[in-house]
């Protein structure tokens, strides 16, 4: 069964929200459009009812308005019971459109009347606080109605139903809600009424029991009728009763919920399709069919906890009831099939009642000769392709709308031209989910989108289309992983959508920061001198490998954020004030202020005002935690290209060694360079750098103010420990002692250990970086 629609509305499309004549115009000399807007200073019942010149009340619209026209109402409470009082025609239907949300018809005599009429449409009125006897909405005598959304409330112990329907045919309501702290009924549809579909109706309210009250949420009389995807919880009397008038009802794809009466209620109405439903916690029967009902189908739903009798709001007096029970004169012509059923608190054996004999799935099948196919199980995956879609009211779509899909995992045991059709109301339909992950490439404006955790449907993903967000063409194909390039900096939303064989697909959209990258360095924390790792992040790198860098992005305002070389992400303060590398956009919590103390360290302060600080066990992760700056909260900076570098002495060709592991004095006397000849260069900042000697993780000093020879002793950096690093003209560097001015030199054409004591450069004072 697919979605009924109204042959004789077609004129009438909902179009983003609008509800629009798509078919003859009206008369040239007469608007498309008129206007209501109580809310207008210049408001008038007796204007032209123009967008300039609005009526006031709706029923003024009402009685001008004429074939082919729209009236739209804007926002404001209209203490109106509005009677359409004039037609359209098929081909130039009369639309009223609430303009806005907040667009209310208020007070005890509130709401919306067509009686006599034709071809007329309603979307999105809210009706509130109608009095104890008038439905909010009352359709009467009149055919080719369409109702698209809307609120209807009816006051606290409101005798008539929220939406009375009575000699209506071919009328469509949709999307609508009946409310109210006790309705009687909900939705009713008298016997005087065919060929009416309430689709995607919403009605709930209150279950308490009520030996005098049996209101239910939807009533239905009438032939042809249809009830579908609907959403029905409360009511002391049944969710929805098909009366004993009734033939040709439909019933299909419902979420019924707890209430004290029946879930359905099959009061001898004859030809009724009862298909594809959900029904769970009603005190009673969660289907019932008794009386003179005749040629009635009960198939494809999905039935749990019903006749349980302990929820507060069930009679007392009741012994429970059962799932499906099949009564009176009913008993010939019932067909029972495909169903799942199940007791969590009761015992299996009280599922069914055949003519008021309670019993299990085994004996209704000796008993009726029905239920071949029933199952009693709770297990969801029970209902995977294994309904009948020969049944009658069968819908091809779920009640979310997704066509039925098979699980190649599930063997197929349904009936009928779709063997894969599920019970109850959902249709399994396992998309492609797309998941992927954004790392910052080490150019300032790549990125690389990894979609490759991404996981299929019921059939492999064919393809993956990636929207990097900056305009430029999306890119399909069959690899999980692309690479894009950003033409200037900025936060852009990436979209991958993961599309498979059987065209169903799955999207996901996140954030990424692209910004303009200013240095490439490693944090060396002063506080035990190693450099900072990024995965986690903590105080325990010996060198400056790819684990320990970070790139400076230009974050605005004079901050910074840290770019982390090892996963591509920037750094950022977690809730517990821990730094980790694992932000892909740049926020407030991304964003550092760089301090430069005195001592050529910088420090960082976070979002929350306080300094990270590295603990110089190296065990835990660093963190924004401390008020003030301390050695734990220092660190050097050291360029990614001036790590781990190699001297090798101009005057004869040696590398610069830190002697003994760096006990003796630096020599440049070795033919190779390992450990011991490695050094890491430090920016101090103006111009000055100090040298780390990989052998010992200490710092090079010119000892005795340059007296001395160079050798690496220190844990911090001083004026003996800082020099100006020159780069001459042929390429090599040398280095200037800040305590004295004098060049470091390879003494002795390099026989003997280096000393600060060059007064200009020289072949001995020059030094090649490798």
């Amino acid at each position: 069964m697919r979605r009924r629609s109204l042959a004789g509305l077609t004129a009438i499309a909902v179009t983003g929200g609008t509800l629009l004549a798509t078919g003859a115009p009206a008369q040239a000399d007469e608007p498309t459009t008129l206007y209501v807007k109580k809310a207008a200073a210049n408001c008038s019942d007796q204007g032209p009812g123009s967008a300039t010149e609005p009526f006031c009340t709706i029923g003024a619209a009402t009685s001008v308005v004429t074939t082919g026209q729209t009236v739209r109402v804007y926002d404001g409470d209209y203490a109106e019971r509005v009677t359409f009082t004039r037609s359209g025609t098929p081909d130039a239907p009369i639309g009223f459109i609430a303009n806005g949300s907040a667009v209310r018809l208020v007070g005890p005599t509130a709401g919306l009347v067509i009686d006599g009429q034709h071809d007329i449409g309603l979307q999105d009125f809210k009706v509130t606080g109608t009095g104890l006897d008038i439905p909010a909405l009352d359709l009467r005598n009149s055919s080719n109605i369409e109702v698209a959304g809307g609120v209807y409330t009816m006051a606290s112990a409101a005798t008539a139903p929220a939406v009375r329907v009575t000699g209506v045919t071919m009328a469509s309501l949709r999307d609508i809600r009946g409310t109210g702290t006790a309705l009687t009924n909900g939705i009713t549809v008298d016997a005087t009424s065919t060929d009416v579909t309430l689709e995607r109706a919403t009605l709930l309210t209150g279950s308490q029991y009520d030996s005098a009250d049996h209101s239910s949420g939807i009533r239905v009389e009438g032939a042809r009728n249809s009830v579908l995807d609907s959403v029905v919880g409360g009511f002391t009397g049944a969710a929805i009763e098909i009366g004993p008038g009734a033939s040709g009802t439909v019933l299909a794809n419902n979420d019924i919920r707890g209430g004290a009466g029946h879930g359905i209620h099959n009061r001898g109405a004859a030809n009724t399709a009862i298909t594809n439903n959900s029904i769970k916690d009603r005190c009673v029967d969660g289907v019932r069919i008794d009386g003179a009902s005749s040629g009635v189908s009960v198939q494809n739903n999905t039935f749990s906890n019903n006749g349980q009798s302990r929820q507060s709001f069930c009679d007392p007096q009741l012994t429970g009831g059962v799932e499906i029970g099949v009564y009176d004169q009913s008993l010939t012509g019932t067909v029972v099939d495909y169903n799942n059923t199940y007791h969590s608190m009761s015992p299996s054996s009280t599922n069914y009642s055949w003519n008021g004999t309670v019993m299990g799935l085994a004996q209704f099948r000796t008993a009726s000769g029905q239920a071949a196919h029933d199952r009693d199980t709770a297990n969801a995956s029970d209902r995977i392709d294994s309904a009948n879609s020969a049944a009658p009211g069968f819908p091809e779509l779920d009640s979310q709308n997704q066509s039925r899909r098979d699980d190649p995992a599930v063997t197929n045991t349904g009936s009928g031209p779709v063997t894969y059709a599920d019970r109850g109301i959902i249709e399994t339909v396992k998309s492609p989910t797309a998941s992927f992950d954004v790392a910052l490439g080490p150019s300032a404006s790549a990125v690389t989108v990894d979609a490759s955790s991404s996981t299929p449907g019921f059939v492999p993903i064919r393809e993956y289309v990636f929207n990097f967000g900056d305009g430029t063409n999306v890119v399909t194909q069959a690899a999980p992983t692309a690479t894009h390039w950003y033409a200037t900096p900025g936060t852009y939303d990436v979209t991958v959508t993961a599309r498979g064989e059987d065209e169903m697909q799955g999207s996901s959209t996140e954030q990424v920061s692209v910004l303009r990258r200013t240095a490439s360095v490693g944090l060396l924390a002063l506080s035990n001198l190693r450099y900072v790792g990024a995965v986690p992040m903590r105080p325990d790198q010996v060198g400056l490998t790819a684990a320990a860098q970070y790139d400076l992005a230009d974050a605005g305002n004079g901050q910074v954020a840290l770019v982390a070389r090892a996963n591509g992400r920037y750094v950022t303060q977690s809730a517990n004030e821990n730094l980790d590398a694992e932000s892909q956009v740049v926020g407030p919590t991304e964003k550092f202020t760089v301090v430069r103390n005195t001592d050529g360290t910088i420090s960082l302060k976070a979002n929350n005002g306080l300094y990270v600080t590295a603990d110089p066990s190296g065990s835990f992760t660093v963190s924004a935690s401390s008020p003030a700056i301390s050695t734990w909260e220092k660190f050097h900076q050291v360029p990614v290209a001036d790590a781990n570098r190699s001297l090798k002495a101009s005057v004869n060709g040696r590398f610069v060694m830190a002697d003994a592991a760096g006990v003796k004095p630096l020599i440049a006397s070795q033919t190779t360079a390992s450990t011991w000849e490695r050094f890491d260069i430090v920016d101090l900042g103006n111009g000055q750098v100090a040298l780390l000697a990989r052998a010992n993780r200490r710092f090079v000093t010119a000892d005795g103010a340059g007296s001395k020879p160079l050798i690496a002793t220190r844990p911090t950096v001083s004026l003996w420990e800082q020099f100006t690093m020159i780069h001459n003209s042929d390429g090599t560097v040398s280095f200037r002692a800040a305590v004295n001015n004098k060049y470091a030199s390879a003494d002795g054409a390099g026989s003997k250990p280096l000393i600060a004591n060059g007064p200009a450069v020289s072949l001995w004072e020059k030094f090649t970086l490798g």
